[in-house]
């Protein structure tokens, strides 16, 4: 398929996980991809891949919890493809602390990466949206629908996601623009590797349990989440905004 013919997506953070997926899958799709994140060595490596299969891509270094960072991201999108289309917000962090346990200043920087910088991407990518008529994916996760333990703050921003993009998609569709959240349960990657590596001698029995937790018996892989992502930019997604699309392999059905 080739669904985003003289389109440009924003993939930020497209340097691993769902985020590297989608910026690949945007690309075999004909996408221009901007691709951003904070790792140049990793991103470089993505721009490569994709544009020694015949794509086009570039790479923008970026801190999202910095504003003029996020600002940056849209001038330099226009700058360099002369339009925008797709902002794709999948950057994010987890700090696994209850109430009691998180600092004020993890807190903010939680806040400030996961929910705050979500608002500015979307802020100033609006009114190039305007003019194409594009469609904003915020990347959510299952407990900003249905909470977790030990997990304060990153459900709390997770949940503000999943809300602030229903309120988006309310105040933009007069302009013709979308805005639909993803909301994975477990997905291979960095950030769950990492959690399972911390499980150090119980980390095994943690890989079988969280398998068995799924219906389907598995935890998910990054290409099945970006399918999603970029099936939601599209136009065969023209008639959905506002919602919060579950990649959870049904565990949040018994969570």
């Amino acid at each position: 398929m080739e669904r985003f013919t003289e389109k440009v997506a924003i993939v930020v953070g497209a340097t691993s996980g769902m985020g590297e997926a989608s910026a690949y899958r945007f690309a075999d799709e004909r996408a221009k991809v901007l691709v951003v994140g904070r790792r140049e060595d990793k991103g470089q490596k993505v721009v490569e891949k994709i544009n020694k299969k015949g794509g086009i891509a570039s790479f923008l270094k970026a801190d999202i919890s910095k504003q003029d960072d996020c600002r940056k991201i849209m001038d330099t999108a226009v700058e360099r493809y002369k339009r925008i289309d797709v902002l794709a917000n999948i950057a994010g962090i987890h700090i696994s602390k209850g109430v009691e346990d998180i600092t004020v200043e993890e807190w903010d920087y939680l806040m400030n990466t996961n929910l705050k910088s979500f608002f500015l991407l979307c802020k100033y990518a609006v009114p190039y949206l305007k003019k194409t008529k594009g469609n904003i994916i915020n990347m959510s996760s299952m407990v900003g629908i249905v909470g977790q333990s030990n997990s304060c703050a990153y459900s709390a921003s997770k949940g503000g996601i999943t809300i602030m993009t229903k309120n988006m998609a309310l105040d933009l569709a007069k302009y013709g623009i979308r805005v639909n959240s993803v909301n994975p349960g477990w997905i291979r990657s960095e950030l769950v590797e990492d959690w399972f590596r911390q499980q150090g001698d119980r980390e095994q029995e943690q890989r079988d349990y969280i398998n068995s937790i799924h219906p389907l018996g598995r935890i998910g892989g990054a290409s099945e989440a970006a399918a999603a992502i970029v099936f939601l930019a599209s136009e065969d997604a023209s008639f959905i905004t506002g919602i919060a699309l579950p990649i959870d392999g049904g565990v949040t059905l018994g969570y």
